[in-house]
């Protein structure tokens, strides 16, 4: 079904999946510049005559030929300038002769010259802004219809970008035609930036990681000195299990921006590189080492295989996540048939977590298990506690002697700590002919950030 796009006092005619249309003229910019007329590729004797068509196409409407004139020979009188646009006309209509019964593409009144709204055109940038235009409403997360037709529509207006605006077309001689370039590839680094982060962002906290990959490498290859772009790359690879390739992105990006700006990367970008190192030496990954060239890295590792009819489920585990980074705290039971892939999920979400420089604590229970009390906070706290210097800077002595029911070796460590209080229920736990229940619940993670504690 072809679609026409009302845009400003022009039309763009889209025909995916199909034959160029009769007298269609398709001109994209996104890239080195390319024209098509009748699905063939034009050629131009003149470099300016290019340029001409191009700026007609990019701006619409009407314009007057002394402004043209004035855009492509700032150098030439006014009457030599005029002559030689004439020329540049002339060569236009030629190229865009139509056969059919067509309009004609250039339209010209009076003194005025622009492109016919009435003739068939297809501009990239056409459908980019209209993209853009959707994307930039969902500052957060869309639901889950709208994300799907977004992420469709982004991806289709990305598969556009070949590069810059006009990447390499410049006319070099001071012309004002070069500074509306500059101006124009300005412009839509900016709207691009903000599609490849929206896109790659509904894919990251759908955790859509294989996908959210792709993408962020992308943006990196538009523009390779984002640090944001860098950051979130760092976070897929290292929540796919990838380390040594989360390693190797902080380590390119350094060196470019060394390189290019002679800078530093902002502090969360070491920090996030820190936090990845942190989280293999506790893998036993041998990414844990740090890493000064790209050559001394160790090649990446196996990727975790996607999961498979889990990305709602997922989506609504980061969306619990996202609630409780803001200050509500959550708790999300995971329930179903055995061997649906629950643990896998679950599995999945903390690596995320995890790749968000959350701090997590995990613990596990089996049915089997079910005589030993609070195993999963057991599993939970020890490790956590163990990786502190000092526990007594994060609990008071009265709360250390608390846990110290859970975990004894806290008295070993501080003889000194008081008695925990005797309370009813410890009483009952403890009276003779009482056990606990051969059925708890399986508790399989609890994570904790500043103020999120999610647990199943």
């Amino acid at each position: 079904m072809q679609q026409v796009i009302e845009n400003q006092d022009r039309y763009v005619l889209c025909l995916p999946g199909r034959e160029p249309a009769m007298g269609l003229l398709r001109v994209a910019v996104l890239g080195s510049p390319e024209v098509f007329h009748d699905g063939s590729r034009l050629t131009f004797a003149l470099r300016k005559a290019q340029a001409l068509l191009i700026y007609l196409a990019v701006e619409g409407g009407m314009h007057s030929r002394s402004k043209l004139a004035a855009l492509l020979w700032p150098d030439s009188e006014p009457a030599d300038a005029r002559k030689t646009l004439r020329n540049a006309i002339t060569l236009l209509r030629s190229l865009l002769a139509d056969a059919s019964a067509a309009p004609s593409h250039l339209l010209a009144e009076q003194d005025l010259l622009g492109l016919n709204p009435q003739a068939l055109l297809e501009l990239d940038l056409d459908v980019v802004q209209q993209t853009y235009t959707a994307a930039q409403r969902f500052s957060t997360v869309p639901s889950e219809e709208q994300r799907a037709t977004l992420v469709t529509q982004v991806q289709q207006a990305l598969d556009l970008v070949r590069g810059p605006f006009l990447d390499g077309f410049w006319l070099r001689e001071e012309a004002p035609f070069d500074a509306w370039h500059e101006q124009q590839q300005h412009h839509w680094q900016v709207c691009l930036q903000l599609l490849f982060d929206r896109l790659s962002s509904w894919h990251e906290f759908a955790g859509e990681l294989e996908p959210a990959r792709a993408i962020l490498t992308r943006w990196l290859e538009h523009e390779p000195l984002s640090e944001e772009a860098c950051r979130r790359l760092m976070r897929v690879h290292l929540a796919l299990g990838d380390a040594t390739a989360a390693l190797q992105v902080y380590t390119t990006c350094r060196a470019r921006l060394a390189q290019e700006l002679r800078v530093q990367p902002s502090a969360d970008t070491p920090a996030l590189a820190e936090h990845i190192r942190a989280t293999a030496a506790r893998r036993g990954s041998p990414a844990a080492r740090p890493s000064t060239t790209l050559a001394e890295s160790q090649p990446p590792g196996e990727l975790v295989a996607p999961l498979v009819g889990r990305a709602a489920a997922f989506r609504q585990l980061v969306g619990s996540f996202q609630q409780a980074r803001g200050g509500q705290p959550q708790a999300v039971l995971v329930v179903g048939e055995a061997g649906i892939g629950k643990t896998r999920l679950v599995s999945e979400f903390v690596a995320w977590v995890r790749a968000q420089g959350t701090d997590v604590l995990a613990g596990q229970a089996f049915e089997m298990g079910g005589r030993l009390p609070y195993q999963p906070l057991v599993e939970a706290l020890r490790p956590r506690l163990e990786e502190e210097n000092a526990p007594e800077d994060l609990l008071d002595d009265l709360w250390l002697g608390e846990l110290s029911r859970l975990l004894p070796e806290l008295r070993v460590r501080y003889p000194d700590l008081p008695a925990p209080t005797e309370d009813e229920l410890s009483a009952k736990m403890r009276s003779p002919g009482r056990s606990f229940p051969s059925s708890w619940p399986t508790w399989d993670v609890i994570c904790r950030s500043a103020r999120c504690r999610c647990s199943r």
